[in-house]
């Protein structure tokens, strides 16, 4: 096992691949009582399209068949999941996103038994077609529920503006109609391409010893038998006629309270997600779109002071295995005059920056300082952790990298990423009429 320490904190991480290709990572807590642990899977909504092993043609699945996994791993023939937890004191839960799966759990009681359920539920996979088909009404449910989210449509619509073709245009829960399509052979075929140990990353953060945790995972491992890892060949999303041509503007009608809008920036420059460089880049693209458009910002500050935006106003960057982009969101009077004002600010950002060294510092801090504070939350320490992004970057990676940016490489990796980058807007209006 791996020791890496981080002595300006106090702490140090733990790092070790086990025989059957499951890597570990365990973040001990001194003084803490709460542990947390997570089980992630590189399997997410975007991995529709793959071949493995010696298999030619790659096969497309339905829309949502990750989502769909993620909820039935928790079924098992004589219980289920989520009730061992309850049982064991601790709160269980799992999300899917774009390019993976998390299972995982907190306590502050029974660490092994809990993390041997982890365990056991999410490699022990129960598929029964009539269980399936109650899940789709219940998930059915849900994309209902979301579709009626205005929030969740504004962010939903700007990423189908910028990718049009591309996976990220449809929710991660799939469609009404493509769950339907989703059977129990489907959910068996995706589980054995991505569940193998050698694809799956295991974190624990809390008031644990390393050697005593890794001796329980070590021998829960022992007692399974995997198939040989095969080789998964992912569907290409990076290619252009993929993503599709951008969508430049777009109106749908929600009975909202405000006009809500989204204006996105996709990025179509190159990004080594592989190594501590895309990490560096990935930051460096957060500290400015803060720089710019965070609540500190001379922007922002113009802005709110006009009655363009209120405090509803936010911005994400999301670097990813494929993709990039900037998603700025919010409500206002007026779309038109909103939009004006960001395409201004990004025309003059793109070749000029307006920052002073005062600005970048008191950014920086207040970038490191979030990083920091969330060393205080083992569940913050394993949402951060970038799996196998990034060289398998941890959140004491990010806060290293933050350290030692300086205002021109952020200014650099801004510019770049707007260069060949193209823009969208998206807007919910409750009228029916363009402002």
């Amino acid at each position: 096992m791996k020791i890496i320490d981080y002595p300006e904190f106090r702490e140090h991480e733990c790092i070790t691949q086990l025989t059957n290709g499951l890597t570990v990572k365990i973040f001990p807590k001194k003084g803490f009582h709460k542990t947390a642990a997570m089980l992630r899977v590189e399997f997410g909504s975007i991995d529709e399209t793959f071949a493995v092993g010696q298999a030619k043609a790659q096969r497309t699945f339905p829309a949502g068949v990750a989502h769909f996994l993620e909820h039935k791993m928790f079924e098992q023939p004589d219980h289920d999941a989520f009730e061992t937890f309850s049982h064991l004191g601790a709160d269980a839960n799992a999300f899917t996103t774009y390019t993976n799966t998390n299972y995982l759990f907190t306590t502050v009681f029974n660490v092994r038994e809990n993390l041997e359920t982890l365990l056991d539920f999410v490699q022990e996979p129960y598929f029964q077609p009539a269980a399936i088909e109650r899940e789709k009404k219940i998930i059915g449910q849900e994309i209902k529920m979301y579709a009626d989210d205005p929030s969740w449509q504004l962010y939903a619509g700007i990423l189908a503006n910028l990718y049009p073709k591309h996976p990220l245009a449809k929710d991660i829960a799939g469609t009404l109609t493509s769950i339907q399509q989703i059977t129990a052979t489907d959910l068996l075929e995706c589980y054995q391409a991505f569940y193998h140990p050698t694809k799956m990353t295991l974190m624990v953060a809390g008031a644990v010893d390393p050697n005593e945790v890794l001796d329980w995972i070590v021998t829960n491992q022992a007692q399974k038998k995997f198939p040989p890892a095969k080789k998964t060949f992912r569907a290409n999303l990076t290619a252009q006629e993929i993503q599709g041509p951008t969508i430049k503007n777009r109106t749908i009608i929600l009975p909202t309270q405000r006009v809500k809008v989204a204006f996105g920036v996709k990025g179509t420059d190159s990004v080594e997600i592989t190594s501590k460089s895309g990490l560096k880049y990935s930051l460096a693209l957060e500290m400015a779109s803060s720089l710019y458009f965070g609540e500190l910002s001379d922007n922002y500050q113009r802005l709110y002071q006009q009655g363009l935006i209120d405090d509803s106003f936010s911005f994400e960057i999301q670097v990813d295995r494929g993709f990039h982009y900037l998603v700025l969101t919010g409500e206002t009077e007026s779309a038109a005059k909103l939009f004006t004002n960001l395409e201004q600010i990004f025309s003059q950002t793109a070749t000029s920056s307006p920052i002073t060294a005062n600005q970048f510092e008191m950014a920086k801090r207040d970038l490191l300082g979030g990083e920091i504070a969330a060393l205080d939350s083992v569940s913050s320490i394993l949402n951060q952790d970038q799996g196998l992004l990034f060289d398998q970057a941890t959140i004491f990676d990010q806060i290293k990298v933050i350290e030692e940016l300086d205002l021109i490489t952020v200014v650099n990796a801004w510019q770049c990423f707007l260069q060949t980058a193209s823009f969208s807007k998206f807007e919910i209006d409750p009228r029916g009429e363009n402002q």
